[in-house]
């Protein structure tokens, strides 16, 4: 299939241009909006060179990194969503985006006074640091909605008011001054793990994948999808999972991911039969999961790496295995799916040769094995890695440039030196639009880690992590069983609301710490990857679901129907963190080759089980009984053996020939009434 034969299908109504993972950016024109882009393309800029030349000193390099953007933030997003205020810029948000910016930046100019004024702020210290606390909770308000701030204010509130708070949670309470100093003037607040790893690891990756999508890898993978998977019932769908799975190992961000892949999968979806919920769900879903795939994981894999103490390259490895999972617990729910509502493959005319499409993109193959070469190969940091697979990017885009130059002159249409110009011209588009894409993508998340950075400051200022591991595990009655079941609760609770960063550091915590408490044989990774995936499952949960807000948008379907289809196509996965919690070699932690695959049929079976209890089909609808038993299954398989394997194939199987039999029967009795 041609490049037009997909495009034709994408809404052209719908500007996906405006979404970010934060939500809508404004729409300026303009002069205003021409400084505003530049100044997002120099802050991109500055961290593309530090990618290369190396980082700063950390405080220098972080308060940089968050002076430019909280000032985007004021800038990017209104301080409201009426439509008219997407289209003005207020003359008080530059005030308080220079506000923003001075107060923060204050750290970089004074950096050497203040290291040595920490336990003793002067007062301009005092005023720069609560301007600093107050803009970064507004931006975070206007980028994220009202949880955010909310959390981090109770966290604040909790540092002043510990004398007044009975129990084992109480403590003496602090002065103002020095919750500020510890905030403010440490590395222990604002200016910690969380926007350290944003300024550096984060910020690279993220650059990697504006610069891969913008070369036009977002679109092959799509057409690739479809010809890998176009020919079988319900494709469009299964080919939406696997783009949306390819992309988002690459840009790490669930609404970038729905909004490329799904401008071209759901459209298709809706022509093959589809409703417009399931269609934004099934891209929901599968965009979000993305975060899941290795090399890119999204934020919280960078501060995974820096709180656990484990290399980022060995927690990559640890969650691929789960991650792949992952995805074919997707493919199995909307298989079931369109089994159910009868779907159809997708028309023989409209799936593109397979290996055609393969090596038309071949090169976009080049940058990921660069990147993995380095990592793995060459064991180089990350930044260093990902910097250097952004140049094989542009490195790659300058050549086809070169050649496709060649190809016009030739054709005698133009000179070599007019075609030259017009096509470097496209190399100088992608190198500032992906830098542009970047700083939007970006500004938001940074004020997130700064919100996670206040909220481990008091942790660790007021020693709460501490009581919270006792509260926790004495509410859990010190069961672990039960720990996890809270654990994934106060997940999926927050995830109304926080973005995946701070809501991974909440719990990373305040609940990883008691989960090794009650159980300290299980691995640390495995903890930490149980409250990541719960994290991010929650992402797609209504009201707040942004990429379901992006999905329902090229949709034209209700949000809310949307995130709730979203959700229940994610939560096949919902058994597999208790898996590795409970059976670690499910991430490839002293394994061999033979349980590896023991390990990873037994998850795909449960999981396959589960499937089918949410979709409640099997071959045709399953009966309560049947729904009873295939749960058990699946819950059975979280704690596998061989007994429980070969009794759980053994009733499956009876189901399954139980459900052939039925459906021949109904086939029978349908092929008869169409006769009569």
């Amino acid at each position: 299939m041609a490049e037009h034969d997909i495009m034709k299908y994408k809404d052209d109504a719908v500007d996906l241009s405006k979404f970010t993972e934060e939500g809508q950016v404004r729409e300026l024109q303009g002069k205003v909006a021409k400084v505003i882009t530049v100044v997002g393309i120099l802050w991109a800029l500055f961290h593309f060179y530090t990618l290369g030349a190396g980082a700063l000193t950390a405080s220098l390099q972080r308060s940089i990194h968050l002076s430019v953007a909280v000032a985007l933030c004021f800038l990017y997003f209104p301080p409201s969503k009426d439509e008219a205020a997407f289209k003005k810029l207020p003359f008080y948000d530059i005030i308080f985006a220079l506000a923003g910016f001075v107060s923060i930046i204050y750290i970089f100019i004074f950096f050497e006074d203040l290291v040595f004024r920490i336990g003793n702020p002067t007062p301009t210290d005092i005023i720069m640091g609560v301007i600093t606390v107050l803009v970064i909770l507004e931006t975070a308000r206007r980028a994220f909605g009202k949880v955010l701030p909310i959390v981090t204010i109770v966290f604040l509130a909790y540092s002043f008011l510990g004398p007044y708070i009975p129990g084992e949670l109480g403590h003496r309470g602090y002065r103002l001054t020095r919750v500020i100093d510890h905030l403010y003037l440490t590395n222990e607040g604002i200016f910690g793990i969380p926007v350290g790893v944003s300024a550096t690891f984060v910020f690279g990756f993220v650059l990697f994948g504006c610069f891969f999508q913008e070369a036009g890898a977002g679109l092959y993978l799509v057409k690739l999808s479809y010809a890998a998977l176009g020919r079988f019932r319900g494709g469009p769908a299964k080919a939406a999972v696997m783009a949306s799975g390819f992309l988002g190992s690459i840009v790490g961000s669930s609404v970038a991911n729905t909004a490329i892949t799904g401008s071209l999968t759901i459209p298709v979806m809706k022509k093959a039969g589809f409703s417009p919920e399931v269609a934004g769900g099934v891209e929901t879903a599968a965009s979000t999961n993305g975060q899941f795939l290795p090399p890119v994981m999204g934020a919280a894999a960078f501060i995974m790496a820096e709180f656990t103490g484990i290399p980022y390259l060995q927690i990559i490895g640890y969650a691929a295995l789960p991650a792949v999972i992952s995805y074919v617990a997707i493919l199995a729910v909307v298989h079931l799916q369109a089994a159910k509502t009868g779907m159809k493959p997708m028309p023989k005319e409209e799936i593109p040769p397979f290996w055609a499409t393969l090596l038309e993109g071949i090169h976009f193959w080049i940058p990921i094995i660069v990147l993995l070469y380095y990592l793995i190969i060459r064991r180089i940091t990350p930044l260093f890695a990902a910097y250097y697979s952004i140049w094989t990017i542009i490195g790659i885009f300058l050549i086809l440039k070169a050649y496709s130059s060649y190809k016009l002159s030739r054709q005698e249409k133009v000179t070599l030196k007019d075609a030259a110009i017009e096509e470097f011209r496209s190399l100088w588009t992608l190198f500032f639009t992906s830098l542009d894409n970047a700083a939007k993508g970006m500004a938001g998340i940074a004020v997130a880690c700064a919100c996670a950075g206040i909220i481990v400051g008091v942790v660790t200022l007021t020693g709460l992590g501490l009581r919270m591991t006792l509260f926790i595990a004495v509410l859990a009655k010190e069961s672990l069983l039960v720990l996890l079941i809270m654990a994934a609760g106060m997940s999926i609770i927050l995830g109304m609301g926080l973005p995946t960063t701070a809501k991974y550091v909440v719990m990373a915590t305040l609940v990883a710490p008691a989960v090794l408490y009650v159980d300290p044989s299980i691995p640390v990774v495995a903890v930490h990857l149980f409250i990541l995936y719960y994290a991010i499952l929650a992402d797609d949960t209504p009201p707040v679901g942004v990429a379901a807000y992006a999905a329902a948008a090229i949709a034209r379907s209700d949000p809310i129907k949307t995130g709730l289809l979203g959700f229940k196509f994610d939560l096949a996965a919902f058994l597999l963190p208790f898996m590795f919690v409970y059976n670690p070699s499910l991430l490839l932690i002293d394994t061999t080759w033979y349980q590896a695959i023991l390990i990873s049929a037994t998850s795909l079976f449960g999981i396959y089980c589960f499937a089918a209890v949410i979709q409640r089909w099997l071959f045709t609808k399953l009966r309560l009984w049947e729904q009873a038993i295939l749960l058990a299954i699946s819950i059975s398989m979280v704690w596998p053996n061989y007994l429980s394997d070969v009794i759980g194939i053994t009733v499956f199987l009876l189901i399954y020939f139980n459900q052939r039999r039925i459906k021949a029967r109904e086939d029978a009795l349908e092929i008869s009434h169409v006769e009569a």
